[in-house]
């Protein structure tokens, strides 16, 4: 009896080895995509977790300033982007703001120059949608 040819026994160790690296690589990239959490899913978990207020609020018509200090009651930092000041007429007129908001019960200032009088309220835009502060 004969033994299978040299060529034969080639085919077949490239096949088999070919049919595990295919087996293994879909199984690594599944549990590679299952085991770890998305950029967004740590991105919702933070907003859900992060919460500030107002600590103070003041208008200085000589000026036109107006202080805002905030104060991080959340569990995670809160980027301040923005505050909004809106008029009777609902025009809004928004400042852009860049401040953290650090955790640890630490109040922060806030100075937004050239503000127009007479506003009817403002709102506090933070990064994360859920999050805003309308006085």
């Amino acid at each position: 009896m004969k033994g299978i040819s040299p060529l034969v026994a080639a085919v077949l160790l490239i096949a088999a080895t070919m049919s595990i690296a295919g087996i293994l690589a879909y199984w690594a990239s599944s549990f590679v995509r299952s085991s770890l959490p998305s950029e967004s899913n740590r991105t919702d978990v933070e907003c859900a977790g992060s919460n500030f207020n107002i600590y103070t609020a003041s208008y200085n018509t000589t000026t036109k300033n107006f202080t805002l200090m905030l104060e991080n009651t959340g569990m995670y930092d809160v980027k301040i982007e923005k505050i909004d000041f809106i008029y009777a007429d609902l025009t809004v007129e928004p400042h852009n703001l860049s401040g953290v908001l650090t955790v640890g019960g630490a109040i922060n200032r806030f100075v937004v120059s050239d503000v127009t009088a007479n506003y009817q309220k403002y709102r506090v835009v933070s990064n994360c949608p859920q999050l805003v502060v309308e006085r």
